[in-house]
């Protein structure tokens, strides 16, 4: 009995083992581009801190711009829809009051130089940024802007969007994002917004021809 215990425990061992159940693969994050999109159609633009316009904000860094086709035009389903980032040396970590007041800040220095010329600007309380946190720790934020179009005929425009900060290192990524409410191209720019990520590049221009 001892020795057909023996063969048969013998035997099995050669029986197919279990098959291993496959380890769950975590899923791979994307990795964002080189640089911050510029999508067909759309301008760019890009300038170092301390802005021109608006000496008084005291970060370090550089402000990337894109803007939509028909950015300037009433007309066009672009017109003030477009998105921005700072990209900041400094922590710049802002809580919404100081955001709202470097944000009426800057509006308000853009569009006075913008209407050095025309002077359709009655009162620079016309331009003012309101902000709103969304969520525990003020990360994102959301807007409502109030401007006067400096660029064309100096009609009233009140423009909805939302900005977003990440920390880079010891310096910061501020997303912001906007157009007027009924935009065609909401998606197009919350998408936009989305791709910009910390250490991009600014892109390559190409040389005039």
């Amino acid at each position: 009995m001892k020795r057909a215990l023996l063969v048969l425990a013998a035997c099995g061992s050669n029986a197919a083992a279990p098959p291993v159940p496959p380890v769950p693969q975590e899923p791979s994050k994307a990795v964002p581009p080189a640089s911050w999109p510029v999508p067909a159609g759309w301008k760019s633009e890009s300038f170092p801190f301390p802005l021109e316009f608006a000496p008084g904000l005291a970060h370090r860094g550089v402000e990337e711009l894109r803007f939509a086709p028909g950015m300037f035009d009433p007309k066009a389903g672009g017109y003030w829809s477009y998105a921005f980032v700072w990209r900041t040396d400094d922590a710049a970590t802002l809580a919404a009051p100081i955001l709202a007041a470097e944000l009426t800040i800057y509006f308000r220095g853009l569009l006075a130089a913008v209407d050095e010329t025309k002077k359709q600007i009655k009162s620079l309380d016309d331009i003012v940024v309101k902000v709103t946190g969304e969520g525990e720790g003020e990360k994102r934020f959301s807007l409502a802007i109030s401007l006067v179009d400096a660029f064309g005929d100096g009609r009233a425009v009140a423009l909805a969007g939302w900005a977003q900060r990440t920390s880079c290192g010891t310096g910061s990524l501020w997303v912001f994002v906007m157009s007027p409410e009924k935009s065609t191209l909401r998606a197009e720019l919350d998408a936009l917004g989305q791709a910009a990520a910390c250490g991009q590049q600014l892109p390559v221009k190409s040389p005039a021809g």
